[in-house]
């Protein structure tokens, strides 16, 4: 599977994946953009091969990256399942 290279050095990755994690809990991330920066941040695969990672179609995943609101929230777990996410309610006073 190609991958990409990565955009920050291995030493550096703990950090970007705490402040990624941080800006989901704080709403300043979209579920599409999590997605889409885990991909290529931390995993480093093209788009097409993560789609048939997670068995979806190319233009689902582009989809589920750029927060279509058609797209179902099944595709949506299917394309988090693989990068260690799940899709959850929270309560806000948690938040």
């Amino acid at each position: 599977m190609p991958r990409m290279p990565p955009k920050f050095e291995d030493h550096e990755r703990e950090s970007a994946q705490a402040d990624l994690e941080t800006r989901m809990r704080h709403g300043k991330v979209t579920v599409g953009a999590a997605v889409r920066e885990i991909r290529q941040r931390f995993v480093g695969i093209t788009l097409a091969d993560y789609a048939r990672l997670c068995g979806l179609s190319k233009t689902t995943l582009m989809n589920i990256e750029r927060d279509d609101p058609r797209v179902l929230l099944e595709s949506v777990k299917k394309a988090l399942k693989p990068l260690g996410y799940e899709l959850s309610l929270v309560p806000a006073e948690d938040l």
